[in-house]
């Protein structure tokens, strides 16, 4: 295949996972497509792809992606022991938290594997494209919504009619606008402030506390960009702003998900707490709590620990049992489980620490907005962490010759 042929049909590879991904929670509300399951059925055509590629034609990984795979074949170890100690079966429900659990990373080493060098630059305008009309889109039917509700909504936050439109969560509208405000960081920001204003305008309707942390996030960017375009932004400037949040804001994170008694949230962390020390060290295992699977067979420790009584945690409404990521993961594989995960968080930090510009920009971007969703909804599990990784593991293999993170061949020859 030559050069332009390998370029059309990576770009349409790539657009097409994209739209795929971002709009799969629509088409899951169109009953002829919802049995496709598209994150999943994408996904798995993703696995199917890096087997292929490794195949016919090998890469090497860097240092920290292996130790990610290392890390990530323990936690699943780790879960397996769970469930022989907490005594929870069902090999259906176990395989389901599995995949699940791994579906981000299959999209991460998807991007990795499945694009040349520099591919993900020579995309930029047509990120930049793609975007203007998803949000010029999306505009024009919030403005026809407001005039006649053909979408309507009775769900009021922060003093607005909260707005899906045509998705079935106000959260997947909010992080389709936000990714696609990234990309129109790309190239150009100020070319593209009309279309950054209705982003914010579309955000601020669909009304999640969490898409203002995202408006925030996005101008973090804008900002880092303009400083990125001489200098490498080291992750260590990160340290001093954190510990300032997270002081600041002590008081809140303590009541909303750690002390609280009426919280969903503080009753699932503190109920995870609860069941990695009852289960430790290897934590309850997989479908125990916090999962979608947990939630399908209704794990007994819902019922060991009287959620029953409370609601939106019952059989009949089970709505925030799977409200939390982090909670999730320190219930299912204990506190070293949880630690496996975290070192995981840390290499990919240090690998965005030896990116620089724009890569490095939007990278940083997707992975602050990724760690900040972990602690308020399963996000990882979702298509909004399968797009994340795979964009991140796109961008990283854009540069032919990255900075020395001890690059290994795992195969020497071609096997097909």
């Amino acid at each position: 295949m030559n050069r332009n042929e390998y370029s059309k049909s990576a770009s349409l590879l790539f657009f097409t996972f994209i739209t795929l991904i971002l709009f799969s929670p629509v088409l899951e509300n169109v009953p002829v497509l919802a049995a496709l399951n598209m994150d999943n059925l994408v996904t798995f055509l993703c696995l199917i792809g890096i087997i292929l590629f490794q195949l016919k034609n090998p890469k090497a990984l860097m240092t920290q992606e292996y130790l990610i795979i290392a890390l990530l074949a323990i936690i699943i170890i780790l879960g397996l022991f769970g469930n022989m100690v907490s005594g929870i079966r069902g090999m259906t429900f176990i395989v389901l938290d599995i995949w699940s659990i791994s579906k981000c990373f299959i999209a991460y080493f998807f991007g990795r594997l499945a694009f040349r060098p520099g591919f993900f630059s020579s995309q930029m305008d047509g990120l930049v494209q793609y975007s203007k009309w998803v949000i010029g889109i999306l505009f024009l039917l919030l403005l026809a919504n407001l005039v006649y509700p053909i979408w309507p909504s009775t769900e009021i936050r922060m003093g607005v009619k909260t707005q899906y439109l045509i998705f079935p969560h106000a959260t997947y509208l909010s992080a389709t606008v936000f990714f696609c405000m990234l990309f129109l960081g790309l190239k150009n920001v100020r070319y593209h402030i009309p279309y950054l204003a209705m982003g914010s305008i579309l955000i601020f309707f669909a009304a999640r506390n969490k898409g203002l942390i995202f408006i925030a996030i996005y101008f973090f960017m804008l900002l880092f960009q303009h400083y990125a375009k001489t200098k490498s932004f080291k992750i260590s400037y990160l340290i001093l702003p954190i510990i300032t949040l997270i002081a600041s804001f002590w008081e809140i994170i303590d009541t909303r998900l750690l002390s609280s008694t009426t919280s969903a949230r503080s009753l699932l962390y503190q109920a995870a707490f609860k069941i990695a020390d009852m289960y430790a060290p290897f934590g309850a295992g997989f479908a125990s709590f916090g999962s979608g699977s947990s939630v399908k067979n209704y794990s007994r420790l819902y019922d060991m620990l009287r959620f029953y009584d409370y609601y939106g945690f019952t059989r009949e409404n089970p709505q925030y049992l799977n409200d939390s990521f982090i909670a999730m993961f320190i219930a299912q594989f204990g506190y070293i489980g949880t630690a496996c995960f975290a070192i995981i968080l840390l290499l990919f930090l240090l690998m965005i620490n030896r990116r620089s510009g724009r890569i490095q920009a939007l990278t940083l971007v997707l992975f602050l907005y990724a760690v900040t969703s972990l602690f308020t909804e399963l996000y990882l599990t979702t298509s909004l962490g399968i797009i994340t990784f795979f964009l991140v593991g796109t961008a990283f293999g854009d540069e032919e010759e990255k900075p020395r993170l001890g690059k290994d061949v795992l195969w020497k020859k071609r096997l097909l």
